[in-house]
């Protein structure tokens, strides 16, 4: 720069007043020429900014461009694997149903022949009405290869025996929610069915309706209360326990009437509530208090009901599975299902009572999700699971 403005300097020596402005103005042009040419030659340096600039943002735009294509490539193979759960329940429904339609044809036909035989017979009295039972698919009783239904006999689709020998007892029970309805137990009783989240919604579908309808028994009282335990009060007059003498007093019907046959089912909640287990000895006339240990709570149950109800036929259930995911479920204690199972056997034994193993009805751990509607209360397929087994043993015993 220096070489530049010298020569401007000479010039300006000539004639010093004429020349001072285009001096200055020259300097400051030559100066504004070497800025120029100073920022043109750095003008490489901005090129080599702005092309990196430009490869970091086609390097994100790759980025985002192979991220958009993986979350399509899962969503495509989430939409398969949907749709083919959807395509195989479809398929399962539909077998469903027409096994449902084959089952109901069969039940015509044998009603039938039925009617049938009976219009031939040579006295009236031979022939009367089969036990009606609600509608549901037919599944085969385990123990002696009855329909559940009663009205058909598994080997030759025939009508069932008009008279079964429990025919026209009259039956109470003793439970918890799984055995409520609406309507059918006593008043102030807490209820759980029908229930929104579960397809129990008759009463003919609930187990120990159908269990009713397949024996021909009738109904003394369903003193069944929502979430009720065998532990708890036993003396209060608004007691919920099952060891209370409240609960064991309205097995007894209205008119007075004395079961002829108690369903205890029993137990549940005092599993959900973690009570104590506790040990059985056998302890003979307990007392009357606060029970917190499950095993002193049904002993005394049982034997106020051997009290109250001497000439009762009283069985004693097993408790369907509890799961956490596909295995049992262990309560607070460290106790499962089967433990309290073991201890409602041992009582029953000791006192000489009969036992519905419910548990082996058919409900597998891994299958509650199934067969409930929380992993607790049967749905319809388990509640007809249940009637099947009850049902079975109840005829094998009576």
């Amino acid at each position: 720069m220096r070489e530049r403005i010298c020569p401007v300097i000479i010039l300006m020596n000539r004639n010093k007043k004429r020349y001072i402005l285009p001096i200055v103005f020259c300097t400051a042009a030559l100066f504004v020429f070497d800025v120029n040419a100073d920022a043109a030659a750095g003008v490489p340096q901005a090129d080599s900014v702005q092309s990196e600039a430009a490869g970091d943002i086609w390097q994100q735009q790759a980025e985002l461009a192979a991220a958009n294509a993986e979350a399509y490539r899962k969503a495509q193979e989430q939409y398969a694997a949907e749709l083919a759960a959807y395509q195989q329940a479809l398929l399962e429904q539909q077998a469903r149903e027409k096994k449902e339609a084959q089952t109901q044809q069969s039940l015509a036909e044998a009603d039938n022949v039925k009617t049938e035989e009976a219009d031939g017979a040579a006295s009236p009295t031979e022939a009367g009405p089969a036990v009606i039972p609600p509608a549901q698919s037919l599944q085969t009783l385990p123990q002696n290869g009855t329909i559940a239904n009663g009205r058909l006999i598994a080997a030759g689709l025939l009508s069932a025996p008009v008279e079964t020998p429990l025919k026209g007892k009259s039956i109470s029970i003793l439970g918890d929610s799984i055995s409520t309805y609406q309507g059918y137990i006593p008043s102030g009783y807490a209820c759980f069915y029908p229930e929104t989240q579960n397809d129990v919604k008759d009463v003919t579908q609930t187990w120990w309706m159908q269990v009713l309808y397949n024996t021909g028994m009738r109904l003394a009282v369903n003193g069944s209360y929502s979430a009720s335990a065998v532990c708890g009060d036993s003396q209060a007059e608004d007691s919920s326990a099952g060891c209370s003498t409240r609960r064991i007093n309205e097995l007894m019907g209205t008119d007075g009437t004395v079961p002829d046959v108690i369903l205890v089912y029993m137990g549940a909640n005092d599993f959900f509530r973690s009570m104590e287990l506790g040990k059985f000895n056998g302890m003979t006339g307990r007392g009357e208090k606060y029970y917190t240990n499950f095993t002193e709570g049904y002993e005394l149950m049982i034997q106020k009901l051997l009290r109250t109800y001497p000439a009762s036929r009283i069985y004693c259930m097993t408790l369907i599975e509890a799961n956490s995911g596909d295995h049992p479920r262990i309560n607070e204690k460290g106790n499962t299902i089967a433990d309290f199972n073991q201890r409602i056997k041992e009582i029953a034994a000791a006192y000489g009572l009969p036992v519905i193993d419910v548990h082996n009805c058919g409900m597998e751990v891994y299958e509650l999700n199934h067969y409930t509607s929380d992993g607790t209360h049967p749905n319809k397929e388990g509640a007809a699971k249940m009637a099947n087994y009850v049902t079975a043993m109840l005829l094998q015993t009576a």
